[in-house]
C-alpha cells in the first residue's frame, strides 16, 4: 500500500485540490496498516516533492479504525495539512458533499491561503 500511495502521490497529487480517502463500512482490511501507509506515502511526497496545498477528508470504517485515523491525523498535523475524518456513522453522501465544498473552497481562495499557512511560493 505504501509504494501504490507513493505512486500514486507521485503523479496525482499536484494537481489535487483534496485527497479523498473514502471506503466501506465494514469490511476485512486493517485500516490502521492502510493509512499508515498512506500517512507515510505522504510523508515522504512532501519531503521529497516538497509541500502543497492540500486538504484531506477520510470517509471510512472497519478494523482499526481510531489506531489508523490516530496515525493519519499525527502525520498531518505534522505535515500542515488541514482534515476531516468521518467514521462508519455518517452517511456516505455526506461525506462526498462535505468533499465537494471544501474542493470548492479549495478553488476559491483556499489553495492559496494552504499557500501562506506552509510558506510555499
Amino acid at each position: 500500500m505504501n509504494d501504490i500511495s507513493k505512486i500514486t502521490f507521485k503523479f496525482w497529487l499536484p494537481q489535487s485540490n483534496v485527497l479523498f480517502i473514502i471506503g466501506g463500512k465494514a469490511n476485512n482490511t486493517d485500516i490502521y496498516e492502510t493509512f499508515r501507509a498512506m500517512a507515510d506515502g505522504l510523508r515522504w511526497y512532501f519531503q521529497t516533492k516538497g509541500p502543497i496545498p492540500l486538504f484531506v477528508v477520510v470517509g471510512r470504517g472497519g478494523p482499526n479504525l481510531i489506531r489508523g485515523m490516530s496515525y493519519l491525523k499525527d502525520v498531518l498535523d505534522s505535515l500542515g495539512i488541514p482534515y476531516r475524518f468521518f467514521g462508519h456513522d455518517s452517511a456516505m453522501s455526506e461525506v462526498i458533499n462535505y468533499t465537494l465544498k471544501v474542493n470548492e473552497w479549495m478553488n476559491n481562495g483556499g489553495k492559496e491561503e494552504l499557500k501562506k499557512r506552509l510558506n510555499i511560493k
